[in-house]
């Protein structure tokens, strides 16, 4: 059952094949692509944690140990939530592994209230991510940069059904912050008419819109990728610290979107079909929850970046093709 190097996540379609998680080494500007209709999780060599710390109970205990040691020399253990920044541990899993973890969250943990009453405890999430022509967040990424920073315009589930947000999540080290600005129609037809800081538009917006007016103006940030996915989740309460631990499913991304087609589905690509992406959120302690998870699940931990996934597969492959 466990999730080992041999299990294999089915691709929707059979183009081009890469693997979600990037190379133990190799090329630094790509996920490096398969020779088969499967994706085999491998090692990592970029993103929160640059190497998998094993399989099973024993193994995934020493790693949240050593997470812990981390938050103590951060400084933001026991200090509240966001003090510093938040910790995100991810975990690839298989389709079997997806339906134990989620059947073990929804029996001990709270849905959260975003994901209430909708089926399978989930809501769709829609994010339009920024960057430059030379993709400058992306290869920020891939090449492990300890201090960097991602764009969104993000809503949720159906038009009309949420409202729109600006997020920018900054990563320093092991831990990541975000800051979050509401878009009202002028902010918004701002960013979709790219017209940077001088715009009358921009005057008096959030310092988010501002951040990323600049990026606009001195980097030529644009609209790259929409990224859609299904998130089923759930909320633990914890001592000073509100954890959130979500499955992602049904990855599917479009290229150069405008950020009115937020909401649109026909020109997705499928990414993702089987199995699932477990995030576990917090601020503080390493969560129950998650000990316990990695107690009962040999769960093996990942850096699974949705965004490189889909900036690989649907703007570079197509170039390379071309």
């Amino acid at each position: 059952m466990g999730l080992m190097r041999g299990t294999e996540f089915q691709l929707a379609d059979g183009g081009g094949v890469s693997r979600l998680g990037g190379s133990a080494g190799g090329d630094p500007g790509g996920l490096p692509r398969a020779s088969s209709g499967t994706v085999k999780p491998p090692s990592h060599r970029y993103g929160l944690f640059r190497r998998d710390v094993g399989s099973g109970a024993g193994s995934a205990g020493l790693g949240l140990d050593a997470v812990a040691e981390v938050w103590r020399e951060s400084g933001n253990g026991g200090h509240g939530p966001g003090t510093t920044g938040r910790l995100e541990l991810k975990y690839l899993l298989s389709p079997a592994e997806a339906r134990q973890v989620s059947r073990f969250l929804a029996a001990r943990l709270e849905v959260d209230p975003h994901a209430r009453g909708r089926p399978g405890n989930a809501y769709t999430v829609r994010s339009v991510y920024f960057d430059s022509p030379g993709l400058i967040c992306y290869h920020a990424k891939q090449n492990g940069a300890p201090v960097r920073e991602k764009y969104r315009v993000r809503t949720y589930n159906e038009s009309g059904s949420a409202p729109i947000f600006l997020e920018r999540k900054a990563r320093q080290g092991q831990l990541y912050r975000k800051e979050k600005a509401w878009l009202g129609d002028a902010w918004l037809g701002c960013l979709a008419a790219r017209d940077g800081l001088g715009s009358p538009a921009a005057a008096g917006c959030p310092s988010v819109v501002q951040r990323l007016l600049y990026r606009m103006d001195r980097q030529a940030f644009v609209p790259t990728v929409l990224i859609v996915y299904e998130r089923e989740a759930y909320v633990e309460w914890a001592d000073q610290d509100t954890v959130r631990i979500t499955l992602d499913r049904n990855l599917r991304a479009q290229a150069a979107p405008r950020l009115e087609e937020i909401h649109d589905e026909e020109d997705l690509r499928p990414l993702l079909t089987h199995g699932a992406i477990l995030e576990v959120k917090f601020s503080d302690v390493v969560p129950w929850t998650l000990r316990e998870l990695t107690r009962r699940f040999p769960l093996l931990r990942r850096a699974c970046s949705k965004y490189a996934a889909s900036i690989e597969h649907v703007v570079l492959q197509p170039q390379r093709r071309g």
